[in-house]
């Protein structure tokens, strides 16, 4: 997770590279430029067309570095690039690593009817910081800048997996428009290989089958993909998107049928044997674990010292390179090294859980941004590890990269998934629990008094779960000089006119307890005097739920992340000599995922406004877009109902 986040910064950087290197197509032929024209009525919102994507895949046999047998599959492709408007500019990026190689890298451009080819193998670039976490991943690539309608650019790749477990999955879909893909894999008769068709379901996707001299030939065929679009908490790729997952099965080599991953149990041999080539001495562990667990008054206790101690000692940071990044580093480099990935975390705790004393196992997980169940056989279900320990006859999940997560809780982006728990030459398949709106709390109190000088009150919110969690991984990471700030601006709920002081909070060094902030708070700002009357505001809507509003180009539905539930009750009480001269009139909305419920009760001369927002379900599906902007209008509208306050 957090290698997407950083990866994402390093490609913007790597965009804004795209004016550095610049192309001048003078001339353009009269049925380019026509094409483009044409185009360009289809492709209205996109300034580069891809008219052709044909990507060609064979298969080799070959050796990996550990000395086993295994497939190695070829890439040849050919993109072919226009220009839709007079200036355009894109990037052509290939990723690559110690599985990948690039071969070739062409870039081909058109004068008229003159290609000519470029000396250039592109721009070369690690995605990742280097300092910040070791990543073997890099990318070349080619920024190509356009200033003709009908200008054409052709792009030639040739890459090759040197192991074809590790080439997984194939998306339809890229940054750019694509009028026509064709992916094409030659499969020989030694090779038992499946193309696993994921989102097909009307996509229009035209699926061929060839056999010929010792070959079967799939061909699959997309025409008019739009591009893809990045929008703020968009529902995975994986869930959406046509792709296609590559199962290498099994192959013959010299009369002998080697395996690949035909059964979940393949991926769990090759997993394990990966897992146990990490060389643990796992003696040095122990003083650290008996200092930890003397004096604990009982055996959760003992588990929380080991568990809170790996999320507050080590840091997180990801390893990739090769096999050596799916083999977890040992105990002993990462205690004195004081960081790891989420292996080598794993690793980690379960062997000082076991030293203690429980039963404790390595695990591998695919977060939920990932659709795929364990029992299917593929390297792309699992992108994450964790520590599985079975007490007091439950199973617990433990994730030593999450920090200020209670022992018996889960973050959000692992609940609900399944999980293959390592023991030994066997293995067990379970599911993280899931948790419910309620169990994510941010509730509200807050008792406002309006007087002739001003609107002044108390407040204290009280949050739980994952609210909690999220609440701590922010404030403990702040400087000190901040932490204040930071709680007052809690209080604030977002309104630059009220003011938090006198700030006070439940012990935030306990990551058990749910955590409690509680203040004076100054409204005085928000009071308007019109005529005599005074009118005041007293709900504040969540700034979050802002940018959940979707414009009218959204593409595709919203994955919230997370479920959550605010329960607010705020009252005004005013002056004996006034009265309120009326209140809105109750809101109930109620869908399958989310509810709102808000009324104001008045009572002599104080009103209450009770109010619940309960985000049950995470996923706003497209179909259901609409609904949702309702229901936020909706909630917007009641929440800005200002309360008339006159004379008797």
């Amino acid at each position: 997770m957090k290698f997407v986040y950083l990866l994402f910064a390093k490609l913007f950087l790597v965009f804004a590279l795209v004016f550095t290197e610049t192309h001048s197509f003078a001339q353009v032929s009269p049925d380019d430029e026509s094409d483009a024209i044409a185009y360009s009525k289809k492709y209205k919102d996109d300034d580069v067309l891809c008219i052709s994507a044909n990507r060609l895949f064979t298969f080799d046999k070959g050796e990996n570095p550990l000395g086993d047998k295994v497939v190695e599959i070829e890439e040849a492709s050919e993109y072919e690039f226009i220009s839709l408007k007079k200036y355009s500019a894109f990037t052509f990026t290939e990723y690559y690593n110690q599985f990948i190689k690039i071969k070739n890298f062409k870039k081909t451009l058109k004068y008229g009817n003159r290609l000519v080819v470029s000396d250039k193998n592109g721009i070369d670039r690690s995605v990742t910081d280097d300092g910040i976490f070791f990543d073997d991943s890099r990318v070349r690539y080619f920024p190509i800048r356009f200033n003709n309608q009908g200008a054409i650019a052709k792009i030639n790749v040739k890459k090759t997996y040197t192991d074809g477990k590790y080439l997984t999955t194939l998306y339809f879909n890229d940054d750019y428009p694509i009028n026509e893909q064709v992916i094409e894999f030659k499969v020989p008769d030694w090779l038992s290989v499946d193309f696993k068709q994921m989102n097909f379901e009307g996509k229009n996707i035209d699926v061929q089958e060839k056999k010929k001299g010792g070959y079967t030939t799939y061909l699959f065929i997309l025409k008019n993909t739009a591009a893809y679009k990045s929008e703020y908490k968009r529902i995975g790729r994986a869930f959406t998107d046509a792709h296609i997952i590559v199962q290498i099965k099994s192959f013959e080599s010299k009369g002998e049928t080697l395996k690949g991953f035909d059964k979940v149990d393949d991926v769990y041999a090759w997993n394990n044997r990966l897992y146990l080539m990490a060389k643990n001495d796992k003696t040095k562990l122990q003083p650290l674990v008996t200092k930890l667990t003397q004096n604990k008054a009982n055996d959760s206790e003992k588990i929380k010292a080991i568990y809170y101690w790996v999320q507050d000692n080590i840091r997180y940071i990801a390893y990739e390179d090769g096999y050596s990044g799916y083999i977890p580093s040992t105990t002993q480099d990462v205690v004195t090294k004081k960081y790891g990935d989420c292996k080598g975390m794993a690793n980690l705790l379960t062997e000082m859980l076991k030293l203690a004393g429980y039963d404790a196992h390595f695990t591998w997980i695919g977060t939920r941004s990932i659709p795929y169940p364990q029992t299917l056989p593929a390297m792309c279900v699992n992108n994450h590890a964790i520590c599985s320990i079975n007490f007091g006859g439950k199973t617990y999940f433990l994730d030593g990269t999450e920090n200020y997560v209670p022992f018996g809780e889960n973050a959000f982006r692992i609940q609900g998934k399944e999980v293959m728990i390592a023991n030994g030459n066997t293995f067990e398949i379970k599911k993280v629990p899931t948790t419910e709106a309620k169990d994510n709390l941010v509730s509200t109190k807050a008792d406002f008094i309006l007087t002739e000088n001003g609107l002044k009150g108390k407040a204290r919110v009280i949050l739980t779960g994952n609210q909690r969690t999220e609440f701590q991984q922010s404030y403990q990471t702040l400087p000190s000089t901040s932490k204040k700030e930071y709680l007052n601006d809690y209080l604030e709920f977002g309104n630059d006119n009220m003011v938090a002081a006198n700030i006070k909070t439940s012990d935030l060094n306990n990551r058990d307890i749910p955590v409690t902030i509680e203040g004076d708070v100054d409204l005085s700002n928000t009071v308007n005097n019109i005529s005599g009357s005074k009118y005041v505001g007293i709900d504040f809507f969540p700034k979050s739920l802002d940018r959940l509003l979707p414009d009218e180009k959204r593409v595709e539905g919203y994955d919230l992340n997370d479920v959550l539930q605010f329960d607010d009750e705020i009252s005004l009480t005013i002056p004996a000599g006034k009265k309120f001269i009326d209140k809105p009139d109750d809101l109930e909305l109620k869908t399958d995922g989310y509810t709102f419920t808000g009324k104001y009760i008045l009572a002599g001369n104080k009103i209450t406004l009770s109010k619940t927002l309960a985000i049950k379900k995470n996923i706003i599906a497209k179909a259901d877009i609409l609904a949702w902007a309702k229901f936020i209008e909706n909630i917007k509208e009641f929440n800005k109902y200002f309360l008339s306050i006159t004379n008797k």
